[in-house]
């Protein structure tokens, strides 16, 4: 008796969690752009991370349906979906930025270095120019008051 009551619960719990399983990939191909905050919690739950990027929320799910795992994006702006779809990666890293913008000053000093050494004298006469002590000013002269 004890065994028939216990196999039962046994089965019936295991059809409630069965029943209690989503697809997960379903469930997100159901959002869409323009989705507020609240509607995608609704489908999707709690999103395993969130952060803060150039104005923008950005919610990561992960997920593994029929042994493949999925990384899912919704990028929110002022709380309406802009972005849905595979994890947003930048084109280039900070690291290859860095790169170009060193070589790019690089090649600005040596342009400046070599316009310095072709015409000392130009140069001289470009700073003057800039500075404005190439003008005479007019400086007016007053008699003392008496």
């Amino acid at each position: 008796m004890l065994r028939s009551i216990l196999a039962i619960s046994l089965v019936g719990s295991s059809l409630i969690l069965s029943a209690c399983q989503t697809n997960m990939l379903k469930e997100y191909n159901k959002l869409h752009i323009g989705m507020e905050k609240d509607d995608v919690l609704e489908v999707m739950g709690s999103p395993q991370r969130t952060e803060r990027f150039h104005g923008k929320d950005r919610w990561s799910y992960t997920f593994y349906q029929d042994r493949v795992r999925y990384e899912k994006e919704v990028q929110f702006f002022e709380g309406n979906a802009i972005y849905v779809g595979e994890k947003w990666e930048p084109e280039i890293t900070a690291a290859q930025v860095d790169a170009k913008n060193e070589v790019a000053n690089k090649a600005i000093e040596e342009e400046s270095v070599r316009k310095y050494q072709e015409n000392p004298q130009a140069y001289s006469n470009y700073e003057k120019e800039v500075r404005g002590t190439d003008k005479v000013r007019y400086v007016p002269t007053f008699k003392p008051v008496q």
